[in-house]
């Protein structure tokens, strides 16, 4: 066990990359802990925030979060989320690309999943998503 520990350590990305595969980390933790507030931690809590999946597009911050708080209003809503970093790639110093594989399953059953693609930018002292394409 502790072996696999050192190996994901040593194939973790570094620098700006590495801060946002373990945003991601965290913010996948929030979730299973039925934090949503903790989870969109993850998002810049501005205007400039934009999610794009099936059903559009949707700019800004509050609009996103509000979808999330209709959409998951409790831990038994929630479910449990998984996240397979499959790139993280530094774009400049201040942010990065990251792609996942996610999925939402809840009761055994999958609710939700697929591929996501997350720009991290730097917003508010930290590096937080600024854009998600999630299909």
């Amino acid at each position: 066990m502790l072996l696999a520990a050192l190996m994901m350590l040593a194939d973790a990305p570094s620098g700006v990359a590495g801060e946002a595969a373990r945003g991601v980390q965290a913010q996948v933790a929030a979730w299973n802990r039925g934090d949503l507030e903790g989870a969109l931690a993850a998002y810049c809590p501005e205007r400039r925030i934009t999610w794009v999946n099936r059903g559009g597009v949707t700019r800004g911050f509050d609009e996103f979060a509000a979808s999330m708080r209709q959409d998951f209003s409790d831990r038994g809503s929630m479910g449990r989320s998984e996240a397979e970093l499959l790139e993280t790639r530094p774009v400049g110093r201040r942010s990065a690309l990251v792609v996942l594989r996610w999925s939402i399953t809840r009761d055994g059953r999958r609710l939700m999943g697929g591929v996501s693609t997350q720009l991290w930018e730097r917003c508010r002292g930290r590096l937080r998503i600024t854009l998600e394409h999630a299909s």
